[in-house]
């Protein structure tokens, strides 16, 4: 008997048990859809109960050309959300905006990266603000923050040198629930609650994001069906080859989605809404053999639906991220 890894069970499980559900050219996408989204709500798992929605404004900050609130957002009876409420200046009364949700990424500075706030230790240079440009093109922003964040990392100095998003899964798991489920009720009680605002329109609701900011996206908008427009960036790789290469950390996904479907399968299940995928040729986190089949499995479910005019694919010449430009042209199309 020859001796055998970890990485070699890895490797060695996922080619003799592949995804059982692919999505692939010609078939129904709604009948497939419907089942897959059955086996999803059983990975779901298990979240607090909500409460009503509200939030509380903090602190208010008036810039040059918009309005930044620091808010708390009711979420469950264990937890509340900080968060980014982003305003255009001079809407007019009556006029209302779409709600853009700007996901933020695994950089240590989270919301505040997306919102081009430059806090001690932070390079302007990595700043991937996308919110902030939102806000600046009439967009009302409202930028969370994740489990592990600002306002939500009082448990970090914990972790040790450990991943903080490792160490907060594991300690979910032992009661059943994921991480990425409550980030998916976070995004739901901050729709809830500001549409209840008299300058949103709750029927133009986008959600966008790089990274872990485009993965948490994803899994948002697979959920929550309010949000119209999609942008997913930097995130077009597959749980298949970041298992193989112990590259993921554990708050990307849902235990166990692997037995019926990998990222393809996921981002098809956004169709027939309107989607942009975003990546980089020089992004070094996906490999392009990936990439491409990404990109061709989500158009055959656009196809399949008779929209494949709603799936907008950018594939960039920079690296991991965000392009705002194409985004912003996406947005307006979309809402139009």
């Amino acid at each position: 008997m020859s001796e055998a890894g970890f990485l070699e069970l890895i490797d060695d499980y996922g080619a003799a048990n592949p995804p059982t559900m692919p999505f692939s050219e010609g078939m129904d996408h709604a009948s497939w859809r419907a089942s897959f989204m059955e086996k999803l709500n059983a990975l779901f798992g298990p979240v607090p109960n909500r409460v009503e929605p509200s939030y509380v404004i903090e602190q208010e900050e008036v810039l040059e050309d918009h309005t930044r609130y620091t808010i708390r957002i009711a979420v469950s009876e264990f937890s509340n959300l900080p968060a980014y409420l982003l305003v255009p200046k001079g809407i007019p009364s009556g006029e209302r905006r779409p709600l853009v949700l700007a996901c933020h990424g695994h950089h240590h500075a989270g919301m505040d990266t997306v919102c081009g706030i430059k806090s001690e230790g932070f390079d302007g240079d990595e700043i991937d603000d996308y919110g902030l440009a939102a806000v600046r093109s009439g967009y009302i922003v409202c930028a969370p923050s994740w489990w592990g964040w600002t306002g939500r990392d009082q448990h970090t100095h914990l972790c040790g040198g450990r991943d903080k998003c490792n160490v907060i899964q594991m300690a979910a798991s032992m009661y059943g629930f994921n991480i990425i489920s409550l980030h998916v009720q976070d995004a739901q009680a901050a729709i809830d609650a500001l549409i209840q605002r008299d300058d949103v329109d709750a029927n133009c609701i986008a959600s966008l994001g790089n990274s872990y900011g485009g993965r948490s996206t994803m899994w948002i908008s697979i959920f929550e069906e309010r949000i119209r427009a999609i942008i997913a960036a930097g995130c077009m790789n597959t749980f298949r080859e970041r298992s193989s290469k112990l590259s993921s950390c554990a708050i990307q996904f849902l235990p166990g989605v692997l037995q019926y479907g990998d990222v393809p399968e996921l981002l098809a299940l956004l169709a027939p809404r309107s989607l942009q995928l975003q990546a980089g040729k020089l992004d070094g986190l996906i490999t392009a053999t990936d990439r491409d089949h990404i990109e061709e499995t989500v158009r055959f479910a656009y196809r399949s639906r008779g929209v494949e005019d709603q799936l907008d694919y950018v594939l960039h010449e920079r690296g991991h991220v965000f392009n705002w430009a194409a985004a912003d042209a996406f947005l307006q199309r979309s809402f139009a």
